[in-house]
């Protein structure tokens, strides 16, 4: 049942921070967050209330939607979290009950390979029916969203601005894309809010938050895709790690996240089997391939099975350039790997 919402309500949001549940107890006690206010437990610096006034009339004008998390529509699994946001601001339409979300993580600074995983992954997803979170960042994350919305699926933006505010703001069509295709940006930031430095990782506990599982395809060590994924790790989510080219600083993140105990993300498979969904259902055709995949793929046919060694005389590749090309073969199915030995998956 949809509950009304006020300026205290957005007030108190703003402000509860990681002590909201402590708080929020403490507010229903007092009979609402009007009582909580009104009972200066905060200091007073916190207690201007004419910009959540502003804010609220702005919402009424351009039809953001708010969503509090005494809201049936409130999405469960985020409520389940430590510190989930009061409320949440919204354009388009938040996931409905029961779907299943997964999140795509990814750097902003993406290798092809990172980009193209993402992509791909955020496409079977989407075909499969599963919402896609990611946070609509330059790199993985909107090539994961673009992924999903080729697919035809319904993918959700959680942004560290107000969803008024597109960020970065050359995403403008896909922010429009996403909404559009049914599905939504979202943010706990007060509308007109600009996307700082220090929003980011409040932004990704949410895109983690929501999650059920989370794929991590490119990390540097220290950056903002790491904290998500640590974050979702202690939400007790799972998290899935791609395995990367161990000279690439990119794939440092994923590294020590699969040491830490992260699933390594071998086939697509295993995020649909973690996820219940029947892998007979995504093999209905053959994956796209590109012209350098392919080729790799018909000297496997042609040899029956071949050892790395192998493959590389027969490519005329080192080792190091061929692993990527197989781990995409492998994350689409087509090829498996047995006792040493490269083969054709049946």
């Amino acid at each position: 049942m949809k509950q009304e919402y006020d300026v205290y309500d957005m007030w108190f949001s703003d402000h509860a921070g990681r002590r909201v549940r402590e708080l929020w107890e403490k507010a229903e006690k007092m009979g609402g967050t009007r009582f909580f206010y009104e009972s200066e437990l905060m200091p007073s610096w916190k207690r201007d209330i004419r910009k959540y006034e502003r804010a609220c009339e702005e919402i009424k004008k351009t039809g953001i939607g708010v969503c509090s998390i005494r809201d049936g529509d409130y999405p469960q699994i985020l409520k389940e979290i430590y510190d989930p946001p009061f409320l949440l601001y919204y354009k388009g339409e938040l996931p409905k009950k029961n779907v299943r979300i997964c999140g795509i993580v990814g750097s902003r600074k993406a290798t092809a390979y990172g980009r193209k995983m993402a992509y791909d992954f955020g496409k079977i997803l989407g075909e499969n029916g599963v919402w896609v979170v990611s946070g609509m960042a330059l790199g993985a994350d909107s090539c994961a969203h673009k992924g999903c919305l080729d697919a035809g699926g319904m993918t959700a933006a959680v942004l560290g601005s107000g969803v008024d505010v597109c960020t970065p703001s050359s995403n403008k069509k896909l922010f429009e894309e996403i909404i559009g295709s049914g599905g939504c940006v979202l943010s706990e930031f007060l509308p007109g809010t600009p996307g700082y430095a220090s929003n980011y990782p409040r932004r990704n506990r949410i895109i983690s938050g929501m999650s059920e599982n989370i794929i991590v395809t490119e990390a540097d060590e220290k950056s903002g895709t790491s904290v998500t994924a640590n974050m979702a790790l202690e939400q007790g989510r799972e998290v899935f790690a791609l395995p990367g080219n161990i000279t690439s600083i990119m794939s440092k993140g994923t590294k020590r996240l699969i040491k830490e105990g992260a699933v390594p993300l071998i086939s697509v498979d295993d995020i649909l089997l973690e996820m219940g969904i029947s892998v007979s259902k995504i093999k209905t055709k053959g994956p796209s391939l590109s012209e350098e995949e392919q080729k790799v793929l018909n000297i496997i046919e042609e040899a029956g099975e071949v050892s790395m060694d192998g493959l590389s005389l027969l490519y005329g590749k080192s080792s190091p350039e061929l692993y990527g090309i197989l781990t995409v073969l492998e994350i689409k199915g087509v090829i498996l790997k047995n006792n040493g030995k490269i083969i054709v998956a049946k």
